[in-house]
């Protein structure tokens, strides 16, 4: 083999380029490592809820190496710990940054009054001092009670009003409290045709009333209830049968 000029060329040209990598991958190593590319900036954009103290935190904790060396995989799970971040996308800035882009969470109603949730149905826990409606339902239920309460909304609109609480139990019937105080029990079957049918006659109904309303049960197969502030809902009862109105 040793007097084989072709073949030992050949692994002298191999040799030569192997070492060549090797101390190309050993400067680039070297490189890597020089302070300049050490993390100086990480820049948050679009945070409005998540505080400088919060993302402080998760920079402390989560963020080792530098430019080259840092995992973006752990920082964006991290930062996606934060209570008001529903994604997060990160990527290096050269030569010594990171830039975070930050989806907060947009809320849209309170959850069973222990939690948020979004625009998009889904449950997120938070602090708010927003004003905002309150629903309830089943674990599971949360896409189904968001679009019932846009549907109410829409119902009442006509009234001038907005239900400011919606209530699925686990018996899967549908309750409401409008802007004003008023509860509408609507049961488990159509509860958004019995709702539109009692908004149609409301007007009717309340030219008659001598008292305020302070609630409304269209449970019923033929009529509905209604309870006054001044008296009982038999008599509420009663007015509505002697109308003969049908639901």
């Amino acid at each position: 083999m040793w007097d084989d000029e072709i073949l030992l060329a050949k692994w002298t040209r191999a040799a030569l380029f192997a070492t060549a990598v090797l101390l190309l991958c050993a400067s680039l190593v070297m490189v890597s490592r020089l302070k300049m590319f050490d993390l100086h900036e990480i820049k948050i954009i679009g945070a409005q809820h998540v505080t400088m103290n919060q993302a402080k935190l998760v920079i402390r904790q989560y963020i080792t190496g530098n430019f080259f060396s840092v995992n973006l995989a752990t920082v964006r799970a991290a930062f996606l710990k934060l209570p008001w971040a529903r994604d997060a996308s990160v990527r290096r800035r050269w030569p010594d940054g990171l830039e975070v882009v930050l989806e907060e969470h947009t809320p849209l109603a309170r959850w069973n009054d222990n939690a948020l949730l979004n625009r998009y149905g889904e449950v997120f826990t938070a602090a708010s001092n927003a004003d905002l409606p309150h629903l309830s339902g089943p674990p599971g239920s949360e896409h189904e009670v968001l679009q019932r309460w846009i549907d109410f909304s829409r119902i009442l609109s006509p009234l001038k009003r907005t239900p400011f609480s919606v209530t699925l139990n686990d018996r899967r019937s549908w309750s409401l409290v409008m802007d004003n105080g008023v509860t509408i029990a609507m049961g488990s079957d159509h509860p958004a045709w019995k709702l539109q049918r009692w908004v149609a006659l409301y007007p009717e109904m309340e030219a008659q009333l001598n008292a305020p309303l302070a609630a409304v049960d269209l449970r019923y197969q033929q009529g509905f209830a209604v309870r006054l502030t001044q008296s009982g809902s038999d008599d509420a009862l009663q007015i509505e049968k002697k109308q003969g109105k049908s639901l």
